[in-house]
């Protein structure tokens, strides 16, 4: 994993809590899927053939930014994703 793309998403997720007072609700949501998405990028960087973290990203793409515009499909993409994200462990 490189240790800068680290870093950058450590300041990202740091950020993004401390930003997140007064936001709208979905706000919480997508800057913690968007740290998932970003998470299996560093962690496909080591293991490039790992079918779970890239179904993960996969299905975390197109539907990330839909909690405002469409939040049955945002919430079924993040329950989605935690089903998949359960894999990485068993």
């Amino acid at each position: 994993m490189n240790q800068m793309d680290a870093r950058e998403l450590l300041v990202y997720m740091t950020t993004s809590a401390a930003g997140l007072n007064g936001e709208p609700h979905y706000y919480g949501p997508l800057r913690m899927i968007e740290s998932v998405q970003r998470l299996c990028g560093l962690l496909l960087q080591d293991d490039p053939e790992n079918e779970t973290l890239k179904a993960l990203a996969a299905r975390i793409e197109p539907d990330k930014h839909k909690g405002m515009t469409d939040p049955q499909a945002f919430q079924q993409m993040l329950d989605e994703a935690a089903a998949l994200s359960v894999d990485l462990i068993l």
